[in-house]
Protein backbone atom coordinates (compact mmCIF):
# COMPACT_ATOMS: atom_id res chain seq x y z
CA UNK A 1 0.00 0.00 0.00
CA UNK A 2 2.86 2.33 0.88
CA UNK A 3 4.60 1.51 -2.41
CA UNK A 4 1.44 2.32 -4.34
CA UNK A 5 1.16 5.68 -2.57
CA UNK A 6 4.75 6.53 -3.42
CA UNK A 7 4.12 5.57 -7.04
CA UNK A 8 1.00 7.75 -7.20
CA UNK A 9 2.97 10.63 -5.71
CA UNK A 10 5.77 10.23 -8.25
CA UNK A 11 3.23 10.10 -11.09
CA UNK A 12 1.35 13.16 -9.86
CA UNK A 13 1.27 16.26 -12.04
CA UNK A 14 2.70 18.34 -9.22
CA UNK A 15 5.86 16.27 -9.16
CA UNK A 16 5.88 16.26 -12.97
CA UNK A 17 5.86 20.06 -12.98
CA UNK A 18 8.74 20.19 -10.52
CA UNK A 19 10.77 17.73 -12.58
CA UNK A 20 10.04 19.59 -15.81
CA UNK A 21 10.96 22.93 -14.20
CA UNK A 22 14.30 21.56 -13.01
CA UNK A 23 14.83 20.10 -16.47
CA UNK A 24 14.19 23.48 -18.09
CA UNK A 25 16.79 25.11 -15.85
CA UNK A 26 19.35 22.39 -16.59
CA UNK A 27 18.82 22.93 -20.31
CA UNK A 28 20.32 26.39 -19.89
CA UNK A 29 23.71 24.66 -19.98
CA UNK A 30 23.48 23.58 -23.65
CA UNK A 31 22.07 27.00 -24.52
CA UNK A 32 25.26 28.57 -23.14
CA UNK A 33 27.31 26.11 -25.18
CA UNK A 34 25.43 27.22 -28.29
CA UNK A 35 26.19 30.84 -27.43
CA UNK A 36 29.89 29.90 -27.26
CA UNK A 37 29.65 28.32 -30.72
CA UNK A 38 28.14 31.52 -32.10
CA UNK A 39 30.82 33.63 -30.41
CA UNK A 40 33.52 31.46 -31.99
CA UNK A 41 31.95 31.97 -35.41
CA UNK A 42 31.78 35.71 -34.76
CA UNK A 43 35.46 35.72 -33.79
CA UNK A 44 36.38 33.84 -36.96
CA UNK A 45 34.30 36.27 -39.01
CA UNK A 46 36.06 39.25 -37.42
CA UNK A 47 39.45 37.66 -38.08
CA UNK A 48 38.65 37.24 -41.77
CA UNK A 49 37.30 40.80 -41.95
CA UNK A 50 40.43 42.23 -40.36
CA UNK A 51 42.61 40.32 -42.83
CA UNK A 52 40.64 41.75 -45.75
CA UNK A 53 40.76 45.23 -44.24
CA UNK A 54 44.53 44.97 -43.80
CA UNK A 55 44.98 44.08 -47.47
CA UNK A 56 42.62 46.73 -48.81
CA UNK A 57 43.09 49.55 -46.31
CA UNK A 58 41.83 50.13 -42.79
CA UNK A 59 39.85 52.94 -41.24
CA UNK A 60 41.06 56.18 -42.75
CA UNK A 61 41.58 59.46 -40.91
CA UNK A 62 42.77 62.42 -42.97
CA UNK A 63 44.05 65.56 -41.25
CA UNK A 64 45.58 68.74 -42.56
CA UNK A 65 47.32 70.30 -44.26
CA UNK A 66 49.38 71.83 -41.46
CA UNK A 67 52.23 74.28 -42.05
CA UNK A 68 55.34 73.39 -40.05
CA UNK A 69 58.29 75.73 -39.59
CA UNK A 70 61.52 74.55 -37.89
CA UNK A 71 63.21 76.96 -35.52
CA UNK A 72 66.16 77.13 -33.18
CA UNK A 73 66.67 79.01 -29.94
CA UNK A 74 70.04 80.06 -28.57
CA UNK A 75 69.64 80.14 -24.81
CA UNK A 76 72.04 82.26 -22.77
CA UNK A 77 73.87 80.50 -19.99
CA UNK A 78 75.43 81.87 -16.83
CA UNK A 79 77.74 84.88 -17.13
CA UNK A 80 76.19 85.66 -20.54
CA UNK A 81 77.81 82.61 -22.08
CA UNK A 82 76.05 80.94 -25.02
CA UNK A 83 74.33 77.66 -24.13
CA UNK A 84 73.36 74.74 -26.37
CA UNK A 85 71.00 75.40 -29.23
CA UNK A 86 67.44 74.14 -28.78
CA UNK A 87 65.52 73.06 -31.88
CA UNK A 88 61.80 72.76 -32.38
CA UNK A 89 58.96 72.91 -34.87
CA UNK A 90 56.13 75.44 -34.90
CA UNK A 91 52.79 74.28 -36.30
CA UNK A 92 50.27 76.57 -38.01
CA UNK A 93 46.73 75.49 -38.90
CA UNK A 94 44.79 76.73 -41.93
CA UNK A 95 42.47 79.72 -41.70
CA UNK A 96 39.80 78.00 -43.78
CA UNK A 97 39.45 74.34 -44.69
CA UNK A 98 36.82 72.81 -46.94
CA UNK A 99 36.71 69.05 -47.47
CA UNK A 100 34.49 67.25 -49.96
CA UNK A 101 34.56 63.46 -49.81
CA UNK A 102 32.81 60.93 -52.04
CA UNK A 103 32.77 57.27 -51.01
CA UNK A 104 32.25 54.39 -53.43
CA UNK A 105 31.46 51.27 -51.35
CA UNK A 106 32.23 47.76 -52.54
CA UNK A 107 31.50 44.30 -51.18
CA UNK A 108 34.41 41.89 -50.89
CA UNK A 109 34.11 38.17 -50.14
CA UNK A 110 36.36 35.49 -48.74
CA UNK A 111 34.67 32.13 -48.47
CA UNK A 112 31.31 32.65 -46.78
CA UNK A 113 32.28 36.02 -45.31
CA UNK A 114 31.52 39.43 -46.78
CA UNK A 115 32.90 42.84 -45.86
CA UNK A 116 32.21 46.35 -47.06
CA UNK A 117 35.17 48.46 -48.16
CA UNK A 118 35.30 51.70 -50.07
CA UNK A 119 37.18 53.79 -52.56
CA UNK A 120 37.07 57.50 -51.83
CA UNK A 121 37.96 60.79 -53.43
CA UNK A 122 38.77 63.70 -51.14
CA UNK A 123 39.28 67.27 -52.23
CA UNK A 124 40.76 69.61 -49.62
CA UNK A 125 40.80 73.34 -50.31
CA UNK A 126 41.39 76.32 -48.08
CA UNK A 127 43.73 79.12 -47.12
CA UNK A 128 46.44 80.11 -44.66
CA UNK A 129 47.08 83.53 -43.23
CA UNK A 130 50.59 84.83 -42.75
CA UNK A 131 52.07 82.82 -39.85
CA UNK A 132 52.19 84.99 -36.74
CA UNK A 133 55.24 83.78 -34.85
CA UNK A 134 54.81 86.45 -32.17
CA UNK A 135 51.83 84.53 -30.77
CA UNK A 136 54.16 81.63 -30.04
CA UNK A 137 56.03 83.80 -27.52
CA UNK A 138 59.44 82.21 -28.11
CA UNK A 139 62.36 84.40 -27.11
CA UNK A 140 65.46 84.53 -29.34
CA UNK A 141 63.95 82.13 -31.87
CA UNK A 142 65.27 81.89 -35.41
CA UNK A 143 62.74 80.46 -37.84
CA UNK A 144 64.05 78.57 -40.85
CA UNK A 145 61.44 79.54 -43.44
CA UNK A 146 63.39 77.87 -46.23
CA UNK A 147 62.91 74.49 -44.49
CA UNK A 148 59.16 74.96 -43.93
CA UNK A 149 56.92 72.09 -44.99
CA UNK A 150 53.30 70.98 -44.99
CA UNK A 151 52.09 67.70 -43.53
CA UNK A 152 48.85 65.84 -44.15
CA UNK A 153 48.00 63.00 -41.81
CA UNK A 154 46.77 59.74 -43.37
CA UNK A 155 46.15 56.94 -40.88
CA UNK A 156 46.68 54.02 -43.30
CA UNK A 157 49.21 54.81 -46.02
CA UNK A 158 48.46 51.55 -47.85
CA UNK A 159 45.17 53.05 -48.96
CA UNK A 160 46.64 55.94 -51.00
CA UNK A 161 45.85 55.22 -54.67
CA UNK A 162 47.00 58.35 -56.50
CA UNK A 163 50.04 60.60 -56.59
CA UNK A 164 48.59 63.65 -54.84
CA UNK A 165 49.79 67.15 -55.61
CA UNK A 166 49.47 70.07 -53.23
CA UNK A 167 48.84 73.22 -55.23
CA UNK A 168 49.62 76.46 -53.39
CA UNK A 169 48.63 79.68 -55.18
CA UNK A 170 48.74 77.75 -58.45
CA UNK A 171 52.19 76.33 -57.75
CA UNK A 172 52.67 72.56 -57.49
CA UNK A 173 54.68 71.36 -54.51
CA UNK A 174 56.66 68.13 -54.21
CA UNK A 175 54.95 65.38 -52.18
CA UNK A 176 57.03 62.90 -50.18
CA UNK A 177 55.91 59.86 -48.15
CA UNK A 178 56.00 59.92 -44.38
CA UNK A 179 55.86 62.78 -41.90
CA UNK A 180 58.94 64.81 -41.03
CA UNK A 181 57.89 64.97 -37.37
CA UNK A 182 55.39 63.07 -35.25
CA UNK A 183 54.17 65.97 -33.13
CA UNK A 184 50.74 65.79 -34.77
CA UNK A 185 50.54 62.71 -36.99
CA UNK A 186 52.08 59.25 -36.84
CA UNK A 187 51.80 58.68 -40.59
CA UNK A 188 51.02 60.72 -43.67
CA UNK A 189 52.70 62.76 -46.38
CA UNK A 190 55.08 65.71 -46.33
CA UNK A 191 55.15 68.54 -48.86
CA UNK A 192 58.07 70.96 -48.94
CA UNK A 193 56.94 74.57 -49.02
CA UNK A 194 59.69 75.33 -51.53
CA UNK A 195 59.17 78.70 -53.19
CA UNK A 196 55.82 79.37 -51.54
CA UNK A 197 55.74 82.93 -50.22
CA UNK A 198 54.80 82.36 -46.59
CA UNK A 199 54.93 86.03 -45.61
CA UNK A 200 51.47 86.59 -47.07
CA UNK A 201 48.12 84.74 -47.16
CA UNK A 202 47.92 81.88 -49.66
CA UNK A 203 45.40 79.31 -50.91
CA UNK A 204 45.87 75.58 -51.34
CA UNK A 205 44.14 72.55 -52.79
CA UNK A 206 44.88 68.84 -52.93
CA UNK A 207 43.04 65.73 -54.08
CA UNK A 208 43.45 62.35 -52.43
CA UNK A 209 42.18 58.97 -53.59
CA UNK A 210 42.03 56.53 -50.70
CA UNK A 211 41.02 52.93 -50.21
CA UNK A 212 39.63 52.19 -46.79
CA UNK A 213 37.15 50.17 -44.80
CA UNK A 214 34.37 50.78 -42.32
CA UNK A 215 35.06 54.43 -41.53
CA UNK A 216 36.31 57.61 -43.21
CA UNK A 217 37.05 60.60 -40.99
CA UNK A 218 38.68 64.00 -41.33
CA UNK A 219 39.95 66.40 -38.70
CA UNK A 220 38.44 69.87 -38.66
CA UNK A 221 41.70 71.81 -38.35
CA UNK A 222 40.66 75.07 -39.97
CA UNK A 223 39.69 78.15 -38.05
CA UNK A 224 36.49 77.53 -39.97
CA UNK A 225 36.04 74.03 -41.37
CA UNK A 226 33.36 72.78 -43.72
CA UNK A 227 33.03 69.09 -44.53
CA UNK A 228 30.73 67.34 -47.00
CA UNK A 229 30.48 63.55 -47.33
CA UNK A 230 28.52 61.73 -50.04
CA UNK A 231 27.92 58.10 -50.93
CA UNK A 232 25.34 55.75 -52.41
CA UNK A 233 25.51 53.65 -49.21
CA UNK A 234 22.10 53.64 -47.52
CA UNK A 235 23.24 52.83 -43.98
CA UNK A 236 25.63 55.51 -42.70
CA UNK A 237 26.63 56.10 -39.11
CA UNK A 238 28.10 59.47 -38.18
CA UNK A 239 31.16 59.28 -35.96
CA UNK A 240 33.59 61.55 -34.18
CA UNK A 241 33.14 64.58 -31.99
CA UNK A 242 30.60 66.39 -34.17
CA UNK A 243 27.29 65.42 -35.73
CA UNK A 244 26.46 66.82 -39.18
CA UNK A 245 24.51 70.07 -39.30
CA UNK A 246 22.44 68.69 -42.14
CA UNK A 247 22.05 65.25 -43.62
CA UNK A 248 19.91 63.47 -46.15
CA UNK A 249 19.74 59.69 -45.88
CA UNK A 250 17.66 57.57 -48.27
CA UNK A 251 17.76 54.21 -50.00
CA UNK A 252 19.80 55.88 -52.74
CA UNK A 253 22.56 56.99 -50.37
CA UNK A 254 23.38 59.92 -48.13
CA UNK A 255 24.79 63.44 -48.07
CA UNK A 256 26.03 65.01 -44.84
CA UNK A 257 27.44 68.46 -44.10
CA UNK A 258 29.46 69.67 -41.10
CA UNK A 259 30.53 73.16 -40.10
CA UNK A 260 33.08 73.56 -37.28
CA UNK A 261 34.97 76.58 -35.97
CA UNK A 262 38.10 76.88 -33.83
CA UNK A 263 35.88 77.69 -30.85
CA UNK A 264 34.54 74.11 -30.94
CA UNK A 265 37.89 72.55 -30.11
CA UNK A 266 40.46 72.69 -27.35
CA UNK A 267 43.62 73.74 -29.21
CA UNK A 268 44.76 77.00 -30.85
CA UNK A 269 45.73 77.88 -34.42
CA UNK A 270 49.45 77.68 -33.73
CA UNK A 271 51.71 76.04 -31.15
CA UNK A 272 55.11 74.44 -30.73
CA UNK A 273 55.95 70.73 -30.58
CA UNK A 274 53.51 68.04 -29.53
CA UNK A 275 51.74 70.11 -26.91
CA UNK A 276 48.29 69.55 -28.43
CA UNK A 277 46.64 66.59 -30.12
CA UNK A 278 44.09 67.20 -32.84
CA UNK A 279 42.18 63.91 -32.70
CA UNK A 280 39.31 65.46 -30.75
CA UNK A 281 38.33 67.44 -33.85
CA UNK A 282 37.73 64.26 -35.84
CA UNK A 283 34.41 63.75 -37.60
CA UNK A 284 33.27 61.36 -40.27
CA UNK A 285 31.02 58.59 -41.45
CA UNK A 286 30.89 54.85 -40.90
CA UNK A 287 29.49 52.47 -43.49
CA UNK A 288 27.24 50.35 -41.32
CA UNK A 289 26.18 46.86 -42.25
CA UNK A 290 22.54 46.20 -41.26
CA UNK A 291 22.39 43.84 -38.28
CA UNK A 292 24.03 40.64 -39.52
CA UNK A 293 22.83 37.11 -38.87
CA UNK A 294 25.34 36.53 -36.06
CA UNK A 295 24.00 39.46 -34.05
CA UNK A 296 20.39 38.40 -34.57
CA UNK A 297 21.18 34.77 -33.79
CA UNK A 298 22.93 35.77 -30.57
CA UNK A 299 19.89 37.84 -29.61
CA UNK A 300 17.57 34.93 -30.39
CA UNK A 301 19.54 32.51 -28.17
CA UNK A 302 18.82 34.77 -25.21
CA UNK A 303 15.17 33.81 -25.62
CA UNK A 304 15.95 30.07 -25.45
CA UNK A 305 14.81 29.61 -21.84
CA UNK A 306 11.56 31.43 -22.65
CA UNK A 307 10.92 29.13 -25.62
CA UNK A 308 11.68 26.01 -23.61
CA UNK A 309 9.48 27.12 -20.71
CA UNK A 310 6.53 28.03 -22.95
CA UNK A 311 6.76 24.75 -24.86
CA UNK A 312 6.89 22.79 -21.62
CA UNK A 313 3.83 24.67 -20.37
CA UNK A 314 2.02 23.89 -23.64
CA UNK A 315 2.76 20.18 -23.32
CA UNK A 316 1.82 20.14 -19.63
CA UNK A 317 -1.54 21.72 -20.44
CA UNK A 318 -2.06 19.23 -23.26
CA UNK A 319 -1.12 16.39 -20.94
CA UNK A 320 -3.61 17.59 -18.33
CA UNK A 321 -6.32 18.13 -20.92
CA UNK A 322 -5.90 14.91 -22.87
CA UNK A 323 -4.88 12.69 -19.93
CA UNK A 324 -1.95 11.48 -22.01
CA UNK A 325 1.26 10.64 -20.18
CA UNK A 326 4.45 12.36 -21.37
CA UNK A 327 7.72 11.20 -19.85
CA UNK A 328 10.33 13.78 -18.71
CA UNK A 329 12.72 12.25 -21.25
CA UNK A 330 10.27 13.16 -23.99
CA UNK A 331 10.18 16.72 -22.66
CA UNK A 332 13.99 16.70 -22.95
CA UNK A 333 13.86 15.66 -26.60
CA UNK A 334 11.45 18.50 -27.37
CA UNK A 335 13.80 20.93 -25.63
CA UNK A 336 16.80 19.67 -27.60
CA UNK A 337 14.83 20.14 -30.80
CA UNK A 338 14.26 23.75 -29.75
CA UNK A 339 17.99 24.18 -29.11
CA UNK A 340 18.92 22.64 -32.45
CA UNK A 341 16.97 25.53 -34.00
CA UNK A 342 19.75 27.95 -33.01
CA UNK A 343 22.49 25.72 -34.42
CA UNK A 344 20.59 25.46 -37.71
CA UNK A 345 20.00 29.20 -37.68
CA UNK A 346 23.73 29.88 -37.30
CA UNK A 347 24.98 27.41 -39.89
CA UNK A 348 22.33 28.08 -42.54
CA UNK A 349 22.53 31.83 -41.92
CA UNK A 350 26.21 31.81 -42.93
CA UNK A 351 25.13 30.58 -46.35
CA UNK A 352 21.80 32.27 -47.03
CA UNK A 353 21.40 35.22 -44.68
CA UNK A 354 19.28 35.49 -41.56
CA UNK A 355 15.72 35.66 -42.89
CA UNK A 356 15.92 32.57 -45.11
CA UNK A 357 17.79 30.66 -42.40
CA UNK A 358 15.16 31.59 -39.83
CA UNK A 359 12.33 30.38 -42.09
CA UNK A 360 14.03 27.07 -42.88
CA UNK A 361 15.05 26.41 -39.26
CA UNK A 362 11.68 27.36 -37.79
CA UNK A 363 9.74 25.22 -40.28
CA UNK A 364 12.08 22.25 -39.74
CA UNK A 365 11.88 22.37 -35.94
CA UNK A 366 8.11 22.99 -35.92
CA UNK A 367 7.51 19.98 -38.19
CA UNK A 368 9.84 17.83 -36.08
CA UNK A 369 8.10 18.73 -32.81
CA UNK A 370 4.64 18.30 -34.39
CA UNK A 371 5.57 14.87 -35.75
CA UNK A 372 6.96 13.84 -32.37
CA UNK A 373 3.89 15.19 -30.57
CA UNK A 374 1.63 13.13 -32.83
CA UNK A 375 3.62 9.98 -32.07
CA UNK A 376 3.02 10.63 -28.35
CA UNK A 377 -0.52 12.02 -28.28
CA UNK A 378 -2.15 10.31 -31.27
CA UNK A 379 -4.55 13.24 -31.33
CA UNK A 380 -4.65 15.37 -34.49
CA UNK A 381 -6.50 18.20 -32.76
CA UNK A 382 -3.89 18.49 -30.03
CA UNK A 383 -1.06 18.26 -32.55
CA UNK A 384 -2.67 21.04 -34.57
CA UNK A 385 -2.62 23.20 -31.44
CA UNK A 386 1.06 22.37 -30.90
CA UNK A 387 1.87 23.35 -34.49
CA UNK A 388 -0.16 26.55 -34.31
CA UNK A 389 1.33 27.66 -31.00
CA UNK A 390 4.86 26.77 -32.11
CA UNK A 391 4.39 28.81 -35.29
CA UNK A 392 3.06 31.73 -33.26
CA UNK A 393 6.08 31.67 -30.95
CA UNK A 394 8.54 31.72 -33.85
CA UNK A 395 6.65 34.57 -35.52
CA UNK A 396 6.74 36.47 -32.24
CA UNK A 397 10.50 35.96 -31.91
CA UNK A 398 11.12 36.95 -35.53
CA UNK A 399 9.18 40.17 -35.00
CA UNK A 400 11.25 41.02 -31.93
CA UNK A 401 14.49 40.42 -33.82
CA UNK A 402 13.46 42.77 -36.63
CA UNK A 403 12.71 45.59 -34.23
CA UNK A 404 15.36 47.78 -32.65
CA UNK A 405 13.98 50.77 -30.82
CA UNK A 406 10.66 49.08 -30.04
CA UNK A 407 11.86 45.55 -29.29
CA UNK A 408 11.39 45.96 -25.53
CA UNK A 409 7.92 47.42 -25.95
CA UNK A 410 6.80 44.70 -28.36
CA UNK A 411 8.36 41.99 -26.20
CA UNK A 412 6.69 43.14 -22.99
CA UNK A 413 3.29 43.43 -24.69
CA UNK A 414 3.74 40.00 -26.27
CA UNK A 415 4.64 38.39 -22.94
CA UNK A 416 1.64 40.06 -21.32
CA UNK A 417 -0.65 38.57 -23.98
CA UNK A 418 0.97 35.13 -23.60
CA UNK A 419 0.50 35.28 -19.82
CA UNK A 420 -3.15 36.23 -20.28
CA UNK A 421 -3.67 33.26 -22.63
CA UNK A 422 -2.03 30.89 -20.14
CA UNK A 423 -4.21 32.23 -17.33
CA UNK A 424 -7.31 31.70 -19.45
CA UNK A 425 -6.24 28.18 -20.40
CA UNK A 426 -5.48 27.28 -16.78
CA UNK A 427 -9.04 28.14 -15.76
CA UNK A 428 -10.32 25.13 -17.68
CA UNK A 429 -8.12 22.67 -15.79
CA UNK A 430 -9.20 21.02 -12.55
CA UNK A 431 -5.96 21.25 -10.66
CA UNK A 432 -7.13 19.37 -7.56
CA UNK A 433 -8.87 16.52 -9.32
CA UNK A 434 -7.64 13.00 -8.73
CA UNK A 435 -4.36 12.44 -10.52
Amino acid sequence: METKGIQQFMNSYSVKMIIVSVLAILLLIPSFLIMNIIQERIALSEKVKNELYAQWGGKQVVAGPVLNVPFSVLEMGENSQMADKRNGVAHFLPETLKTVGILYPQTRKRGIYKVVVYESKLRLTGSFTQPDVLKLDIQNARFNWDAAYFTIGVSDMRGIKNLPELIVNGQKCIVEPGVADTDLFQSGITIKAGLVELDQPFNFEIELELNGSEDLSVEALGKTSEVTMKSDWAHPGFTGGFLPESRNVSNNGFTANWSVTHLNRNFPQQWVGGKFKTHESKLGVELLIPVDHYQKTMRSVKYAILFIALNFIIFIFIELKSKARIHPFQYSLVAFALLIFYVLLTSIGEQTGFNVAYLVSAVAVTLLISWYAFSILRNKRMVAWVTLLQTGLYLFLFTLLQLHDYALLAGSIGLFVILAILMRASQQIKWYSEE
